[in-house]
């Protein structure tokens, strides 16, 4: 009974001491910069191919608490699929996000979630931007390299659109310092 106590005792303090050294590890202010992949979904997806996202991002953590604040801008292109006569679409944004960091050593997973403002645009002749707001989430990875950080994610954003469902996935990869 002894050794189980102690064994568990060891594992807890060699946890608390992993969970606390990955939460000082975070830095109070990031800057990242992020590109790849924006897969259309839903009534998007049955006229646009997969396009290409750029993202900028600035975070804020505090040490010691798994829960962060982002704000990101966003561009995302996206054509249509072969055969369908649509313009291109552009889709801009400026989302407010809450992260928060699950457990983890060396790859730090994290979950997603805030509220944007979409600016929509057709790649046609005299098109105006139709302003919308709309949510996302989803999920990433970071991995800590000597002086910066490596990640990728995955969200799933829905713009509030009056009679089409415009849903899409960026899936990207990225750094911040």
């Amino acid at each position: 009974m002894k050794r189980i106590a102690l064994a568990l005792a060891t594992f807890a303090a060699i946890a608390a001491a992993v969970s606390t050294s990955s939460a000082q590890s975070t830095k109070p202010v990031s800057l990242g910069i992020s590109a790849g992949a924006a897969i259309p979904v839903s009534d998007l997806g049955n006229d646009y191919s997969t396009g290409w996202n750029a993202t900028v991002s600035l975070g804020f953590n505090s040490y010691g608490s798994p829960l962060g604040f982002r704000v990101d801008g966003m561009y995302n292109s996206m054509s249509p699929q072969s055969g369908v006569n649509l313009p291109d679409v552009k889709i801009s944004s400026a989302n407010a996000n809450l992260v928060y960091a699950l457990p983890g050593t060396g790859i730090r997973p994290y979950l997603i979630g805030g509220a944007g403002i979409y600016g929509l645009k057709s790649d046609f002749p005299g098109a105006s931007t139709t302003t919308k707001l709309g949510l996302n989430g989803g999920i990433g990875a970071s991995f800590p390299l000597s002086g910066f950080n490596t990640f990728v994610e995955a969200r799933l954003h829905h713009v509030f659109s009056d009679n089409v469902a415009t849903q899409f996935i960026p899936v990207t990869f990225g750094i911040s310092f």
